[in-house]
């Protein structure tokens, strides 16, 4: 065999081979089927022992400690896997260690702690061990357009690269409408706008990227629908990034090189209680089922959605006055219709749906082991307490 035969035969088994393994990747894909139910089952709890209300900010694996807060106060709690208290501090005031209001919150490594504090400059501030503060970072916002408040979300994460921290996160607020005005310019809107960021502590510096997947069908299509902002998930671990705009039917994945945010894929996002309706600008989201929630928790990702209010019984109340949803039978029919249903995505592909979970709560936020933290909802008996579970999918 001459060198040229032998390069020759080598070529085509390595065609061969990819062609096989391409092959092997689409029909595994192909045999899911993406309405299959899921099921999460139950592998852990902590209830804290606090009257008033937490939530929880942040979880760091190395120690087993969860990052807490009252929702209307100030105080702060670090509490072990036992649901132990370990520390708590109220930083919320005019002190020299504390800070307007305590919006968001994260452990900085294993060195301190980070919080977003909730003001007109929205800055993040850093706190040793002891939350003895030690530097001010301006915050992210460049003009105030949109404000978005939810106690199981945090819109920014910490990770290091080469040694340095940085933060990563969404910034809905990062233009102003007088240099991107979407009302002029439409679905250009989705190119120019850069509602990601990624802050290097250590220069002081932030770069903002643009978090509408190339994919995502009106910024591919040039289709306006609105601003549909983009909800963002991170998993430091793997430096996975998940971005979810509220409209349409595509997830977006990319991969946090560096500092450099690079896109890899979007998957196509369906459920039986979406399937019919149409992404439009305007449209209320009580009769849309728009996106509301990203996590990623191990090799998964969750998307969360509440089903439609069908749209001549939404008019209907409209009709009755601007203060329809003070109607108690409003109430009633937003308990029929509206309700929070999951699709899974795993390796680039959905592969089942969740109608309900293990238990009735709030999902915080995924962890790299691949489970996720739920607060219980309050009950007749646990109203007083704080009750978390951990939760992990059942896959066959």
């Amino acid at each position: 065999m001459n060198k040229s035969t032998f390069v020759i035969l080598t070529t085509l088994f390595a065609i061969t081979l990819f062609s096989c393994s391409q092959s092997e990747n689409e029909a595994t894909s192909s045999a899911i089927d993406p309405f299959q139910e899921l099921q999460f089952e139950v592998v852990d709890s902590i209830m804290v022992d606090v009257l008033e209300n937490l939530a929880v900010l942040d979880y760091l694996p190395s120690k087993d400690q969860y990052l807490m807060k009252k929702l209307r106060k100030g105080e702060v709690f670090v509490v072990n896997g036992k649901g132990e208290i370990l520390l708590k501090k109220d930083i919320a005031g005019e002190g020299p260690n504390q800070i307007q209001m305590v919006g968001e919150g994260r452990f900085y490594g294993e060195e301190g702690y980070i919080f977003k504090e909730f003001s007109a400059t929205m800055d993040f501030n850093l706190f040793d061990l002891n939350f003895q503060k030690t530097k001010k970072f301006q915050g992210t916002m460049q003009e105030m357009m949109a404000i978005f408040i939810s106690n199981n979300r945090q819109t920014f994460s910490v990770y290091e690269n080469g040694g340095d921290h940085f933060l990563f996160g969404e910034e809905f607020n990062s233009f102003s409408k007088a240099t991107i005005d979407y009302d002029e310019i439409g679905a250009e809107f989705y190119n120019k706008a850069n509602m990601g960021f990624i802050y290097d502590l250590g220069k002081d510096s932030i770069q903002f990227v643009n978090t509408y997947p190339n994919d995502w069908a009106p910024k591919k299509n040039q289709t306006w629908v609105g601003t549909s902002y983009p909800f963002l998930a991170f998993d430091p671990t793997s430096k996975t990034v998940a971005s979810l705009p509220t409209s349409g039917n595509q997830l977006g994945i990319y991969e946090l090189k560096g500092n450099q945010l690079v896109y890899e894929k979007s998957v196509e996002l369906t459920h039986p209680d979406r399937d019919g309706f149409e992404a439009k600008e305007g449209t209320n989201p009580i009769v849309y089922p728009g996106f509301n929630d990203i996590k990623i928790f191990g090799e998964y990702q969750l998307v969360q959605f509440y089903t439609a209010m069908p749209e001549d019984i939404f008019n209907g109340f409209r009709a009755k006055g601007e203060n329809y949803w003070q109607d108690p039978a409003y109430g009633e029919a937003s308990k029929t219709y509206r309700k929070r249903k999951y699709i899974v995505v795993k390796n680039g592909v959905q592969i089942g749906i969740v109608n309900e979970l293990p238990i009735i709560g709030d999902i915080y936020f995924g962890l790299p082991d691949g489970t996720l933290i739920v607060k219980a909802a309050d009950g007749e008996v646990e109203r007083d307490y704080n009750l978390f579970y951990k939760i992990r999918l059942v896959e066959e």
